[in-house]
């Protein structure tokens, strides 16, 4: 029973993520992009790691429905496990060691925040977890290979040849610990291997730099398939933590763990409970809480299936004072339920900073739907361009990008861009819908999704910088319409107000 009780901990993490982190989880898919297609293979393989990175990908898809994403990455975290004791012969009487590296790979997922919208790696939620299943099995495979006519040390040549440009980074540390297990079972070779391991982090990284991996930069060889945490200019080593902490308690395992446990002492059990304690209180302290950045990513949900009294009774449940992106979509219910100058003054302003290391613009999160929904197709479609090239696609990219072109008018953009939704799992389905307006354009005209924007339109066919300040654009643009249509009359009423006093709305 005590051994099964790790195990039994991971189906109460997979019940959490689903009630704690849906909306979160949802988010992640919709910024991830896996495409059926050779080139998408070739383009991923471009980089040490890339294999990880295109198998990340696709798991990544499960996402789309948060429980089955959740239940499959709780799963391989109980393959990990079993691995573990598998690969370093742990007792039953210290399993709950192996939640460690657990605990380690969950802060992975959980601690990112705002990062969601902007790390460039692909399939980051799967990726250290599979990499670490990859490096403990390069373990587990030297361990039960023979000393006899060098074996274990031939795989060490050839497990790194092979595994580096499969899973970077993992990958090496799978050679580091093979170097570690080569003195805790006392191979005859364990100095021979070790030095090889060593000339093969050192080597294999070089090598393939020099004659197929042109595009990485060289002081970057060590570290492909890890998430780079740079904004602009700028690296937040706090976000890296975790990581180095599961490659620690992998490496004190590799080196203390006997085949043979002796049963705990007292003393010995006191300690393994305060540890353990500790690692439940670095969870908690470490998942990221914000509240404001939950209600942001569930009211962006509803935002995108029209749900507009469900984003007020979200915007009015916050805890704390609101950020300005969550009173951007606030406005945008109201005034599609015609309430906007009526009943805006009832709920409250905030001007609370998101919570992150960074500053935050809502062109890189909600900005891009908000300008679809207010009638500004070319500024949505030019931040889904520039998000694309800088951060990479995605498929909530190019959904919109399918609304902007059909808005537009544009049917020739909006087939080409529902030709490649069409090659991924999770939006066949939603191009296959759309591709009704394709076939019997006039349907725009009368859709609910579509309907509440055509009014906001203007004849204007231009497109200016909005400086990456969202909203003091969206005021001067609605106080400088000239009101052809009701609703455009409404949207300049409300915020002519707000354009004498721009300078307070300035984005934080």
């Amino acid at each position: 029973m005590k051994k099964l009780l790790p195990y039994s901990t991971l189906l109460l993490v997979a019940i959490l993520l689903v009630v704690a982190e849906s909306d979160y989880l949802y988010r992640a898919e919709e910024q991830n992009i896996f495409l059926h297609t050779p080139f998408f293979f070739q383009q991923t393989m471009v980089a040490a790691g890339g294999f990880l990175t295109w198998v990340g990908a696709f798991l990544t898809q499960s996402f789309a429905h948060p429980m089955l994403g959740a239940s499959l990455l709780c799963l391989l975290w109980a393959f990990l496990l079993w691995l573990l004791q598998l690969a370093f012969h742990i007792p039953r009487y210290w399993m709950w060691l192996t939640l460690i590296p657990v605990a380690c790979l969950l802060l992975t997922v959980v601690d990112l925040g705002y990062w969601v919208y902007y790390l460039k790696l692909r399939g980051h939620l799967f990726d250290a977890t599979l990499g670490t299943i990859v490096a403990v099995t390069l373990a587990w495979v030297y361990r039960t290979l023979t000393d006899r006519y060098l074996l274990r040390t031939l795989f060490i040549g050839v497990s790194t040849c092979i595994s580096y440009p499969l899973f970077g980074f993992y990958g090496l540390w799978g050679t580091l610990l093979m170097a570690l297990l080569a003195w805790n079972i006392h191979s005859r070779h364990r100095i021979a291997d070790t030095l090889l391991a060593v000339l093969s982090i050192l080597l294999v990284p070089l090598a393939c730099y020099f004659w197929c991996y042109h595009e990485t930069h060289l002081t970057n060889i060590y570290w492909t398939a890890l998430p780079v945490f740079v904004h602009r200019g700028e690296r937040f080593f706090a976000y890296n933590w975790p990581y180095i902490f599961l490659f620690a308690t992998t490496a004190v395992l590799t080196l203390f763990c006997r085949k043979a446990g002796v049963a705990p002492t007292a003393r010995s059990r006191y300690m393994q409970t305060i540890l353990l304690a500790v690692v439940v209180l670095c969870v908690a302290v470490g998942w990221y809480k914000d509240d404001n950045f939950h209600r942001e990513l569930t009211m962006e949900r509803q935002m995108e299936h029209h749900d507009w009294q469900a984003m007020l009774h979200t915007f009015t449940a916050a805890r704390g004072e609101p950020t300005r992106a969550m009173c951007m979509m606030r406005n945008l219910a109201l005034q599609r339920q015609g309430h906007l100058s009526s009943d805006a003054r009832r709920y409250r302003e905030g001007f609370a900073r998101p919570r992150a290391p960074f500053t935050i613009h809502t062109v890189h999160t909600i900005g891009k739907t908000l300008y679809l929904e207010y009638g500004l197709p070319n500024y949505c479609y030019r931040w889904c361009m520039e998000d694309g090239v800088e951060y990479g696609w995605s498929v909530g990219k190019l959904k919109l990008m399918v609304k902007c072109s059909l808005v537009n008018g544009e049917l020739e953009a909006a087939q080409r861009y529902l030709s490649l939704l069409r090659k991924t799992d999770t939006a066949k389905a939603w191009a296959n819908e759309y591709d009704r307006y394709l076939r019997k354009p006039t349907l725009i005209m009368t859709d609910d999704e579509f309907k509440p924007i055509l009014p906001l339109l203007r004849t204007d066919d231009f497109l200016t910088s909005d400086m990456s300040q969202q909203e003091i654009f969206l005021i001067e643009h609605f106080a400088s319409s000239e009101g052809a249509t009701p609703e455009q009359r409404e949207l300049a009423n409300f915020y002519f107000p707000y354009y004498i006093n721009r300078p307070r709305y300035v984005e934080k």
